[in-house]
């Protein structure tokens, strides 16, 4: 039995995100950072606990659960829709395991009470600005770059906080150092145009 309920959930809020927004990835790089990093220590924990430690950053979780969980395509294919065109291939590979997860509903927590949501966190990272990129063991966001990490290391990682109240505050960090910027920029560009004056 699958929760399409949650699955539904999910897909309005990635339908929802802010794809292809640069502004977004601005504004939201230090929270965008954060997640991702607490996305790789929740998928250290989930793999460890189902025994896939093996490549764990790449795993399917959901499968690892529950080899018997089939795929359903229709949720790419409406997210596609939506978006405008196919998603980049890893980020395709991670909301494909998010789905299953989802449909799994409460399952994996009736079994491991004490581990968190292992997609949250990747979920508000596209909700916050859309895509990653693949890079050097790790993934690649507009300004920054993420690492895997050691299975280790992340196992150990305390976690970080993703309520609201302590994003938007990264948030407000991001939106000021970018107001600077700008100020600075459009400065020194009034400079210039003085001196060639």
């Amino acid at each position: 039995m699958t929760d399409a309920a949650a699955g539904e959930r999910l897909l309005a809020r990635l339908v929802a995100a802010r794809w292809d927004d640069s502004e977004a990835e601005l504004l939201h790089e230090t929270s965008r950072r954060h997640l991702a990093s607490e996305y790789f220590r929740r998928k250290a924990l989930w793999a460890n606990a189902l025994g896939v430690t093996h490549l764990w950053q790449f795993a399917d979780i959901a499968l690892a659960f529950d080899p018997s969980m089939e795929t359903d395509p229709t949720w790419l294919e409406r997210l596609d829709a939506a978006v405008g065109r196919p998603l980049l291939l890893p980020v395709r590979k991670v909301v494909i395991d998010m789905f299953r997860w989802a449909s799994l509903g409460n399952r994996p927590y009736e079994r491991f009470p004490d581990l968190d949501d292992p997609y949250e966190p990747m979920v508000q990272v596209l909700e916050r600005g859309g895509e990653f990129l693949p890079g050097q063991a790790g993934i690649e966001l507009p300004i920054a770059s993420v690492s895997y990490g050691q299975l280790a290391n992340r196992l150990v990682q305390p976690p970080f906080a993703i309520d609201a109240a302590t994003l938007a505050r990264l948030d407000e960090k991001d939106r000021i150092e970018l107001e600077q910027a700008r100020a600075r920029i459009a400065q020194r560009e009034r400079q210039s145009g003085e001196r060639l004056e």
